[in-house]
């Protein structure tokens, strides 16, 4: 075997290599993106962490709410999601007990 012989199916290999590195990356991507918003919904024009199932957490250490309008049905909804510890409470996900939507008006 010449040695351009050599360089070329080393190469391939290599190509194999990094294409199923890259398959494999791409479905672990796909699965942790999948589990993390396994509980993410959107209602009218609200993203929230989880799904209004109509209750509340009594110990919410903080509420974290935004308004946003929902231009199909011309109507101004304010989203709320519950957070069982103070840090974070700024819109992240990771400590949110419950999550909740409030008609507020037309827009």
């Amino acid at each position: 075997m010449t040695l351009s012989e050599k360089l070329v199916d080393r190469a391939l290999t290599r190509r194999q290599f990094l294409a199923k590195l890259g398959a494999a990356a791409l479905g672990a991507a796909i699965a942790i993106i999948g589990a993390l918003s396994a509980e993410a919904s959107v209602i009218y024009c609200c993203n929230l962490c989880r799904s209004d199932n109509g209750q509340r957490y009594p110990n919410c250490a903080c509420s974290w709410c935004w308004t946003c309008c929902h231009r199909a049905t011309q109507s101004i909804w304010q989203c709320c999601e519950c957070h069982t510890s103070t840090a974070p409470c700024n819109g992240s996900c990771g400590n949110v007990s419950c999550s909740w939507i409030e008609y507020v008006g037309p827009c």
